[in-house]
């Protein structure tokens, strides 16, 4: 009986993971500068352990259709793979607003917006986007157990998966409400555009 507890009742838990952001160095220069102010070496740690929620992610095969390979049957052959463009983050947000200082200046890094033109209050303004060699990074999210025994070390047993999301960049981020109604903690969602997505089993 022990042995099959073992075996049905060790499940993962949803609940553990840690997502790793490491926006480009011309980005995290221009997060720095202006009236922002955000420093990402003491405050974007704070922003990844403020990630409420986080999907892994999915991928499917595209498939031509065969008949007549064998009487009466009907084949499908892959052909190509199709990975998900979108992760979704979702994350709390301080009483420093880390988090939108942090996507919203990634984004306007994106778009060329420069805080000391004033045009950009004028109906007229105009922007020049950015190459995406200097926008896009590779962010992580890993996905881990706690409370592992020995024993599974001992075995050298995959205690963690790692997804490295390449070429990833902030795409949108959902508008978030505000009211007089009952007290909230306020939420920050952002869907980052991705290439694909590589995963990796190691040992923590």
């Amino acid at each position: 009986m022990s042995e099959l507890k073992s075996k049905v009742l060790n499940t993962a838990k949803g609940s553990v993971y840690q997502v790793t952001l490491q926006p480009p160095g011309e980005v995290i220069a221009y997060l720095n500068s202006g009236s922002r102010r955000f420093n990402y070496s003491s405050a974007g740690e704070s922003v990844e352990l403020m990630c409420d929620s986080a999907n892994l992610p999915g991928s499917s095969l595209f498939t031509h259709e065969v008949d007549n390979d064998y009487r009466g049957v009907k084949e499908f052959m892959a052909y190509r793979r199709d990975y998900e463009n979108d992760l979704q983050l979702s994350f709390y947000v301080n009483q420093r607003y880390d988090v939108i200082e942090m996507f919203d200046g990634w984004m306007d890094f994106i778009s060329g917006y420069d805080e000391n033109q004033s045009q950009y209050i004028t109906p007229y303004a105009t922007y020049r986007m950015r190459y995406p060699e200097e926008y896009k990074t590779n962010i992580y999210v890993t996905k881990f157990e706690k409370n592992v025994g020995s024993k599974e070390r001992n075995n050298n047993q995959p205690l963690a998966m790692e997804y490295t999301f390449v070429n990833a960049f902030p795409k949108s981020v959902q508008s978030t409400p505000v009211s007089y109604g009952d007290e909230g903690v306020l939420k920050y969602n952002v869907t980052l555009s991705y290439q694909r997505y590589v995963r990796r089993r190691r040992n923590v």
